[in-house]
C-alpha cells in the first residue's frame, strides 16, 4: 500500500510540476531543488524531512534525497533531525546583486519610504567637504526642492551632509573643519 501510494504522490508531484508548458530544456529537478530552497523562510527556518515535503509537495524520499544533495553541497546543514540554509544560500543571490548597483537596489526602498512619509527621499555619498547626491525620488508637492543627481552641497550645511559626517572617525572628522 505504501508502494502504490508513493508512486500516486510522484505521479501528482510530477503533472503539478508540468502543469505549464515547458520548454524541452526544463529541468524539473533543479526546479524542485529550488522549490526545496524557497520552502525556508522567517517562519519556518528549520524544518523536518516532513515538513520540507508537506511545504513542498514532494514524497518524503524526494525531499530526503534533495536535502541530501544540497547538505553535500553546503546550502543546507541538519542537526540528525531538522534542516535549515546555510550562509551558502546567498552565494545564489550574489550574482544578481552584485551585476547591479546600489542606486539599482535601493530605488524601490526609496520609493517606498517617499510614499510613506509623503517626503522626499535621497542618497547621497560624501566627496571630500560635500554631499552628492547619488539618487532621489523627489515628492509630489507644489513646493519642492529641486535636488537633482549629482547635485553638491557643503556636507555641514545640509541633514544629508550630518549624517554622513556623523559616521567619521574623531581624526576623520577634525580634518574635515580643518579643510
Amino acid at each position: 500500500m505504501f508502494v502504490i501510494r508513493t508512486i500516486v504522490l510522484e505521479i501528482a508531484n510530477f503533472v503539478k510540476m508540468n502543469e505549464s508548458p515547458r520548454s524541452g530544456e526544463f529541468v524539473t529537478s533543479l526546479a524542485r531543488g529550488l522549490q526545496v530552497i524557497r520552502a525556508f523562510d522567517t517562519d519556518n527556518p528549520a524544518m523536518s524531512l516532513s515538513d520540507v515535503a508537506k511545504r513542498t509537495g514532494l514524497t518524503r524520499a524526494a525531499a530526503r534525497r534533495f536535502l541530501h544533495t544540497l547538505r553535500e553541497l553546503g546550502y543546507v546543514s541538519s542537526d540528525g533531525r531538522d534542516f535549515r540554509l546555510t550562509p551558502r544560500v546567498l552565494g545564489l543571490g550574489y550574482a544578481y546583486l552584485s551585476s547591479m548597483s546600489i542606486v539599482e537596489l535601493a530605488q524601490p526602498f526609496m520609493e517606498n519610504i517617499s510614499k510613506t512619509v509623503n517626503e522626499s527621499c535621497s542618497m547621497s555619498v560624501l566627496d571630500d567637504s560635500e554631499v552628492v547626491y547619488i539618487a532621489r525620488v523627489p515628492t509630489k508637492r507644489i513646493m519642492s526642492v529641486a535636488l537633482s543627481i549629482g547635485t553638491r552641497l557643503p556636507a555641514y550645511n545640509t541633514s544629508m551632509g550630518r549624517v554622513l559626517l556623523a559616521d567619521l572617525s574623531g581624526e576623520q572628522l577634525d580634518d574635515y573643519f580643518s579643510a
